[in-house]
């Protein structure tokens, strides 16, 4: 029995058709695979450059500025020292004359500055002033002159006042105050004859007569 195809199942026909299919299949998958590849590794290398470099830096603009002139300083002239006279090694030169240095050099005077004497009196003087006459006649003339106050008397006030004052340079007496004293009446007659005696010898310091400060007492005694 013979077997025979039938039009409907002959696949020969169609083979142009399954062949067109499948060139649109490999097309459209190499299209994909095409379209995968370029679209991942943007995005990669963006996270990637995010990642790593950071955002984009922003500059400022900025306004060039004119450059600074900067001053010319001269340099000195370099001053040339002049060239020392020569001598030539045949000629004679004249020997140096040492004979002064064994010559005993005179001494130099000693030159002492002026002695400042300060204008305050002192306390301590080289001399000390003096009554003219000394002590004796100082003691005498006190007793000469003065004059027991009566109210003294009569409340029977006694003692030693001591009374400071100052001797200028002319023996002039000045500044007379009580230094230590017994009472009112008595303080009084003491300063009264210290202010009433005579010029005395003035102190000296290196020489010279200077102001000093003196501490006189008197001794008011009733007999």
């Amino acid at each position: 029995m013979e077997l025979k195809k039938s039009t409907k199942a002959n696949l020969e026909s169609k083979k142009h058709g399954f062949r067109l299919m499948g060139l649109v299949m490999v097309s459209a998958m190499v299209g994909m695979a095409f379209e995968h590849n370029e679209f991942t590794p943007i995005d990669d290398e963006i996270v990637i450059c995010e990642t790593v470099l950071g955002p984009e830096p922003i500059f400022d603009p900025t306004v060039d500025e004119p450059p600074v002139e900067e001053e010319v300083i001269t340099p000195p002239v370099p001053i040339i020292p002049d060239e020392p006279d020569l001598v030539d090694d045949d000629q004679d030169v004249d020997d140096f004359d040492f004979s002064d240095m064994d010559k005993d050099i005179d001494e130099v005077p000693i030159i002492v500055p002026p002695t400042i004497i300060p204008e305050d009196p002192f306390d301590f003087p080289d001399v000390d002033p003096s009554f003219v006459g000394g002590a004796a006649a100082m003691s005498q003339w006190i007793l000469d002159n003065v004059d027991y106050p009566e109210i003294s008397r009569e409340m029977g006030e006694q003692g030693k006042v001591y009374v400071k004052f100052v001797v200028d340079k002319k023996g002039n007496i000045s500044k007379v105050s009580i230094r230590q004293g017994v009472s009112d009446a008595l303080d009084a007659e003491a300063k009264r004859v210290v202010k009433k005696m005579p010029k005395w010898v003035p102190g000296e310091v290196n020489g010279k007569p200077v102001r000093v400060n003196f501490t006189l007492p008197i001794h008011f005694r009733l007999g």
